[in-house]
């Protein structure tokens, strides 16, 4: 059973909501799920999330599946928790995100050498 366990939403100008992240516990797995815009913005929020979850679980996936928009802030910050990940002696894995977002993974010659995973249809 999934628990949910934080919610930080990012406000926009006009207080329009920009970036959220939601963070999902299940079976000692924990997956942080990021929304919206994945940029400067929104970079400590994730940041602080990751640093606090690789510290303390032993799988941790971030997904990028409701994303709309990520720049190479966004890339650093996956790359940031990959490492720490490694260091920390965790397992790292993402869950794709729309065609938009996976287009930075392909133009940096990621898309191969990241942990995606590939969710199968039953």
């Amino acid at each position: 059973m999934a628990t949910s366990q934080d919610y930080t939403p990012r406000l926009g100008n006009g207080g329009v909501q920009r970036f959220e992240l939601q963070h999902l516990v299940c079976e000692g797995r924990h997956t942080l799920v990021l929304a919206g815009e994945l940029d400067m913005a929104a970079a400590l929020d994730l940041e602080i999330q990751i640093v606090a979850h690789a510290d303390r679980a032993w799988s941790l996936t971030l997904d990028l599946s409701k994303l709309s928009f990520m720049d190479s802030t966004g890339l650093h910050l996956i790359l940031f928790a990959r490492d720490l990940c490694q260091v920390k002696g965790a397992e790292f894995a993402l869950i794709p995100g729309p065609r938009q977002v996976q287009r930075i993974f392909e133009l940096t010659g990621l898309l191969d050498r990241l942990p995606f995973q590939i969710e199968l249809a039953t």
